[in-house]
């Protein structure tokens, strides 16, 4: 997948769901007090993260960045 793709998914706020390595991952949406925000990681032990930068700044799966990992998918 391109980060662009991923991307639009973001935008749409599309659920999405994925296996890496055996695990389980997913990306919600909600808000709280602080607005809207991502949640991303192992399914069910989501972060939250506020923007685009932040979550691809952030965002990791093991010892390498989410960003990183995206092609992959």
């Amino acid at each position: 997948m391109k980060i662009e793709d991923f991307r639009f998914l973001v935008d749409c706020k599309k659920n999405y769901e994925f296996d890496f390595k055996g695990i389980k991952y997913s990306l919600t949406y909600g808000k709280d007090q602080k607005g809207e925000y991502l949640a991303f990681g192992r399914l069910y032990e989501p972060q939250r993260f506020y923007s685009w930068g932040e979550f691809m700044n952030e965002a990791k799966i093991e010892n390498s960045f989410f960003r990183e990992i995206i092609p992959d998918l």
